[in-house]
């Protein structure tokens, strides 16, 4: 039996979107070709999509990803590295050893956004509130003939206690005189 027998791998590669789909074809056709040299078997290989990059590589901030599982002996895992590294249609990629089943996961793809229609979306939503406002506002008005005191009520109050106040307070002057 080999010293090094050979590991399952997830190789994980992104592709800028400067090519076209026929032409990511090609390039995942290079890809199969360079790790079939290396004496890989190829499981799968699945397209996941044109997604949107957290930060720009190469001036690009879209790429088109690529999974692939393969076996492939350890030895050859640093030559696979290389080429990968050099190879200038793949702009990152990630070459990680899987353990047991292969894992099951959904990737959202990207989408395109329409700027315009996101801008009316938002004006509309700044108008709804508006509206929103000025209903609230006419709601918490309260009718003339209401129960609860109005500002001359409170100030009529705040008058008399006053005046309460500076007859204590004459009251207290006197006593002690």
């Amino acid at each position: 039996m080999s010293e090094n027998p050979p590991a399952r791998y997830e190789l994980l590669y992104i592709i800028p979107t400067t090519f076209t789909d026929e032409e990511v074809g090609t390039v995942e056709q290079k890809v199969t070709a360079i790790l079939e040299k290396l004496g890989a078997s190829i499981e799968s290989t699945q397209r996941l999509g044109k997604m949107r990059f957290a930060y720009s590589i190469k001036k690009q901030r879209h790429g088109h990803y690529v999974l692939v599982y393969f076996t492939l002996d350890r030895l050859m895992l640093a030559k696979l590295e290389g080429t990968l590294r050099i190879t200038s249609e793949v702009l990152r990629h990630l070459i990680l050893r899987v353990e047991g089943e292969t894992p099951n996961f959904n990737l959202v793809p990207y989408e395109e956004i329409n700027i315009e229609a996101k801008e009316e979306h938002v004006r509309r939503r700044k108008m709804d509130a508006k509206k929103k406002a000025e209903e609230e506002a006419v709601q918490t008005k309260k009718p003339a003939n209401d129960s609860t005191e109005t500002g001359e009520e409170k100030l009529k109050i705040s008058e008399e206690e006053v005046e309460r106040k500076i007859e204590s307070a004459l009251k207290k002057d006197e006593t002690e005189a």
